[in-house]
């Protein structure tokens, strides 16, 4: 294991335990919220109902598309679309159809007929599929709170492949702020890594990854738990960074 381990996003050849070992002792896969957007002139609900803006697509998106999901737009958990979708259907196979919809689209081995209810729902709801690659928007505020646990004045904020990085206050991901890019990046602005060295903790994303993956040491761990924070589950000696992906449906090639 390198120095680098503790900055870097896990290969998928390894489980992230084995990938971490020495550095980090606990994973914790936080994924990434559906979500949809309160009209801006209608904050307060409407006979106890909140109306929200009607889902546009990539070309329709304006310039500060970003900061009307951080400043007006409201998570919903993969927990609460599968229920209303395939309460009879297992976690595994909902939430692969998902995975797969946000980052490919549509495609056989995932289960068209599924990931369709799955599109129409969110069209009746108005709701956006979990956004993938680097840091969502929606979840700046939420990374905000997590930070603010670990008592440091400043994080270190990192490209997709780690080769540039700005120090920040936990602030920049404040609700109430633009939404934080790293223009200076080779590939996309968004932040793919965030390293609080002192107390022990990394968050890190991944190219089609629909989640970020929380690397924690058990000191950091008694500061603040990613559960209270996050939706997601603990990873096991088992589990690789490809978390949705089934052996032989997508090959490791990392």
């Amino acid at each position: 294991m390198t120095a680098d381990r503790a900055i870097q996003h896990p290969g998928s050849k390894v489980p992230m335990l084995t990938w971490w070992e020495g550095i980090y002792d606990h994973v914790f896969v936080a994924l990434h919220p559906f979500y949809r957007i309160r009209k801006a002139e209608t904050l307060a609900s409407f006979a106890g109902k909140e109306i929200y803006e009607d889902v546009l697509t990539y070309d329709d998106r304006p310039e500060n598309f970003g900061d009307m999901i951080k400043s007006r737009g409201e998570a919903v958990s993969w927990a609460a679309v599968h229920q209303a979708v395939a309460p009879d259907l297992p976690r595994g196979e909902v939430y692969l159809a998902i995975w797969v919809l946000a980052c490919i689209g549509y495609q056989d081995r995932a289960g068209i007929d599924l990931q369709k209810r799955l599109t129409a729902y969110c069209k009746e709801n108005r709701l956006y599929l979990p956004e993938d690659d680097g840091l969502t928007t929606i979840l700046e505020p939420v990374v905000q709170e997590f930070l603010s646990c670990f008592g440091c004045a400043q994080v270190t904020a990192w490209d997709e492949f780690r080769h540039h990085s700005n120090t920040v206050t936990p602030s920049v991901f404040r609700k109430a702020e633009p939404c934080y890019l790293l223009p200076q990046s080779i590939t996309s602005p968004a932040v793919w890594g965030v390293h609080l060295p002192d107390a022990g903790v990394l968050m890190t994303w991944s190219l089609d990854g629909t989640e970020a993956i929380i690397a924690m040491t058990s000191k950091a761990l008694q500061m603040a738990r990613p559960e209270d924070f996050f939706e997601g589950w603990y990873a096991d000696e088992g589990t690789y960074a490809d978390v949705f992906n089934p052996s032989g449906f997508l090959p490791r090639d990392q």
